[in-house]
């Protein structure tokens, strides 16, 4: 896709005084800025200003269609744009210039009622109508409102303002208010911020909205490598209203929408997050096993991509099905049962794609009973294959096989590996979940909480009986035997008092290895036991 793109650095007057509309698309973020950018902002322009020098404030990306000549999409700089145009209209309550009102409305071929120079379409705040309730302010407005948000020592309250529009346009206001009453020159200086201060449009077109918008992203995506990212959620978030928009159940979408961002929070998971797993469903039920994609493009061109082939309403049941499965899990791993055991294995481990799996059972068979033992027994396989390998991304290829069969209810290996104790000399960074899984294989049941603690740190070889002498303990202290799972917290004390600490766990109470002298003997024969039962449970 060619991309066909213009720039040219502007004046911030030559940046409003246009006839097209700036519209924020509805996949955007609210209004964000708060005191500390506007500060910044109106500090460095007002010193540019007092130097007689130029000041660049930066880019803004926009898209544009052949279709729709009269608008420009805002996709990325919509909150400098829309603060640039709060300071505009401040301005414009002290100077009263037509110039100035031009700037912020936009007039209509036929004389009609103007409209606003930005819209916003915004659908998760109330963006549009508090930007245009805001930019109506006449002065006594102004005046009225400075008196109902002061605080006691004369500041703005924030918690007294209804928005972030009128909280950051306020300051404006009481900033240049200040300014306007120890100089004369407010004029000179609204002359230099509008023919000195510049922006640099970004425009890219199309011959549709969403192909200019594709093109914008991808500029956006390569030179917005410092500030925070357009999320792959915000796109499939604007398909999704412009699907319920279409048979006009935007209002119920909103709603939806709303309550499933709540559920990721509460998960403290990323939108962006869920969207994978549901990327994973998607091509095991389609067989598919080759590398991934990245997120906007699976689901903007694949064939399969549930966008092209599903209602809204039906996409979104799935995106809440996978939050479901999710909580599920997140309940399940902190039981003291068999479940938990595995649960708490792939949670440990060093990366998601055994998780994938694991949704995508749950999602495929729907949420089993907690000792069902075909799950569990699922769990133990992919454990199996995982910590087998090791921390590796590598495990992604098999792991793409197992949904792809989970999803066409195959079975799965159960991946058991013929190996030796000499397999797990080196833990690498799983060491904490092959500690665990040694001490869960003859177990019954999880621990609800438990902590990792080692035995010995190199602080304490002095403390250590004789038959440590001649021993290299920096060579032991990533051993498995120097790991113990507890059930208390653990404590960063001398070996001496954490032997006893430990006793004090209802683990290792009347455990033999802590009652008597701690030897290099009893040390190592731990670490074999250990080995061992990993041996043994690899072995099936």
């Amino acid at each position: 896709m060619a991309l066909s793109l213009t720039a040219e650095q502007k004046q911030i007057l030559k940046i409003f005084n246009i006839e097209e509309q700036y519209v924020i698309p509805a996949y955007q973020r609210p209004y964000s800025w708060e005191y500390d950018q506007c500060f910044q902002l109106y500090t460095d322009i007002m010193e540019a200003y007092k130097l007689k020098e130029e000041y660049f404030i930066g880019n803004i990306i926009i898209a544009k269609s052949d279709s729709n000549k009269d608008i420009l999409e805002v996709i990325d700089g919509q909150q400098r744009l829309t603060t640039l145009l709060l300071l505009i209209k401040v301005l414009h309550i002290f100077l009263k210039l037509n110039v100035l009102e031009r700037l912020l409305e936009l007039e209509n071929w036929d004389n009609s009622q103007k409209k606003p120079r930005i819209k916003s379409d915004i659908f998760e705040a109330k963006d549009g109508l508090d930007l245009n309730l805001i930019l109506k302010y006449e002065k006594e407005d102004f005046e009225r409102r400075m008196e109902e948000c002061k605080d006691k020592s004369g500041n703005i309250d924030e918690r007294k303002c209804s928005n972030r529009f009128e909280i950051n346009i306020l300051y404006f206001y009481y900033w240049l208010s200040h300014y306007n009453k120890t100089n004369d020159d407010i004029n000179d200086f609204n002359t230099y911020f509008l023919k000195n201060v510049y922006l640099l449009p970004i425009e890219l077109t199309g011959r549709t909205q969403d192909e200019a918008n594709e093109k914008a992203l991808i500029i956006f995506e390569t030179i917005n490598n410092r500030g925070m990212n357009l999320e792959d959620a915000d796109i499939f978030k604007a398909k999704l209203y412009k699907k319920a928009k279409e048979i006009k159940e935007e209002d119920e979408f909103i709603e939806l929408w709303v309550k499933f961002k709540n559920s990721c929070e509460n998960l403290d998971l990323n939108i962006d997050d869920v969207f994978r797993y549901y990327s994973h469903i998607v091509r095991g039920l389609e067989g598919i096993t080759s590398s991934e994609k990245n997120l906007r493009e699976f689901f903007n061109k694949e064939k399969s991509s549930p966008f092209n082939i599903k209602k809204y309403k039906e996409i979104l049941n799935d995106l809440f099905k996978i939050i479901e499965i999710l909580e599920y899990i997140n309940r399940n791993r902190i039981k003291e049962n068999e479940l938990a055991k595995w649960l708490q294995l792939i949670e440990i481990y060093t990366n998601q794609y055994p998780k994938f799996a694991i949704v995508t059972y749950l999602f495929i068979n729907n949420i089993v009973s907690d000792n069902d033992y075909l799950f569990i027994n699922f769990l133990k396989s992919l454990v199996r294959y995982v910590y087998y390998q090791g921390s590796t991304s590598r495990v992604k290829f098999e792991i793409y096989t197992i949904i792809k069969q989970v999803c066409h209810n195959q079975k799965i290996n159960d991946y058991y590996f013929d190996l030796d104790s000499d397999y797990f000399t080196q833990l690498g960074r799983l060491k904490s979940g092959y500690a665990l899984l040694a001490f869960y294989i003859n177990k019954d049941k999880a621990l609800s909480n438990y902590s990792i603690d080692k035995l010995i740190s190199l602080s304490d070889a002095l403390q250590l009986s004789e038959s440590w002498i001649d021993i290299k303990i920096e060579e032991l202290t990533e051993n498995l035997g120097n790991f113990v799972v507890l059930d208390i917290a653990k404590k960063n004390i001398p070996l001496n008092k954490k032997i006893d600490y430990f006793k004090t766990s209802k683990l290792y109470e009347n455990d033999p290895f802590f009652t008597d002298s701690f030897t290099y003997g009893k040390f190592l024969n731990r670490d074999s036991n250990l080995k061992q039962q990993l041996v043994n449970f690899f072995k099936g």
